[in-house]
């Protein structure tokens, strides 16, 4: 059995396409699924580029077909029955006026037609399963969640921790990463914060104007991000609004304590092996900061509750669902 994996052009980001490459890797090891990419040549900014996307995925007319997330409309154009559909999140609608004609394109040709197309669908995390019902009502009924693996390129990787001056690392800047708080959170703390994003300069001056020690990163190798890792000493993800929250598990599988919020999917993905704040609150922040900092106690707990908690999100396992969705399309 041949299943495309039908994945958004490059530019767009690429969680989604780590994600889906390790699953068709790992899969390609078997001998009953034999996974193709197909990757489109389009970034979805127009009527024009996902037309073309659309015309390149009916050329190709694949047979079985997996669209791996932001680009559901080509579910428009492949076979119902031997179509699944993975869901990320609903950042298009949750960020578009509801009444606006963009909002109503989002709802109609990325989410409910699709939705109602595909054979099987899949969420990445129950928040995003939540979140559909909110939005399509019942036909969310037909959504099943499956998770985001880790990549296996994260390893355990134990280090003294710097109580002197512990390290932060911070994944992402966009604005429901939440990095202002975070920052008004550490002022006056003798620590150094590592951040990967793009910063405004608006940012730099808040880093600048609260002294904050800090290292910035961008557009860097998944085995720089390793790296930040594993020089690492705490590593913070007091996000707003998440589809799943990879940092907590990347972190949890390196063996650092995390810090992260106590919303969903982060307290799904987490369990109990991270230490939770609201993420609205500086000083519940600065308070989770500064337990994990200074008790070595509760720490230690949280590495090695971690450590454990991330190993149901590993690789074999998350390719074993989609392997079993894949071989129920077969059989229908």
């Amino acid at each position: 059995m041949q299943v495309t994996f039908i994945i958004r052009s490059p530019g767009t980001g690429f969680s989604l396409e780590t994600l889906f490459y390790g699953i068709a890797e790992q899969l390609s090891r078997g001998e009953q699924i034999s996974p193709k990419l197909m990757v489109l040549p389009q970034i979805s900014r127009g009527l024009k580029t996902i037309w073309q996307n659309i015309i390149f995925v009916k050329q190709a007319n694949p047979e079985f077909v997996h669209i791996t997330g932001d680009v559901h409309y080509a579910a428009l154009i492949t076979k119902a029955h031997k179509t699944v559909l993975t869901i990320p999140d609903c950042v298009l609608l949750s960020r578009t006026p509801q009444r606006s004609i963009r909002y109503a394109i989002f709802w109609l040709f990325w989410y409910y037609l699709p939705i109602r197309k595909a054979a099987i669908v899949t969420a990445i995390s129950e928040k995003t399963r939540q979140e559909l019902y909110q939005y399509i009502g019942k036909l969310a009924d037909k959504v099943q969640v499956v998770p985001c693996h880790y990549d296996p390129a994260f390893t355990f990787n134990p280090k003294p921790f710097n109580a002197e001056k512990p390290t932060l690392l911070h994944i992402g800047t966009a604005p429901h990463k939440n990095l202002s708080r975070l920052v008004e959170a550490i002022e006056g703390l003798s620590c150094r914060l590592v951040i990967v994003g793009k910063l405004t300069n608006a940012e730099k001056e808040n880093l600048g104007k609260r002294r904050i020690d800090y290292q910035q990163y961008a557009d860097i190798s998944q085995d720089q991000m390793i790296d930040l890792y594993g020089q690492c000493d705490i590593v913070t993800f007091v996000s707003l609004y998440e589809g799943f929250g990879m940092p907590i598990l990347e972190g949890q599988v390196v063996g650092r304590p995390v810090v992260t919020s106590n919303l969903s999917p982060m307290t799904d993905v987490g369990g109990e092996g991270a230490c939770y704040v609201d993420p609205t609150n500086i000083d519940d922040i600065r308070r989770g900061i500064r337990r994990v900092w200074q008790d070595e106690t509760y720490r230690s707990e949280l590495i090695r509750i971690g450590r454990s908690n991330a190993q149901r999100f590993s690789m074999e396992r998350v390719t074993a669902r989609y392997a079993a969705l894949y071989e129920s399309l077969q059989a229908g």
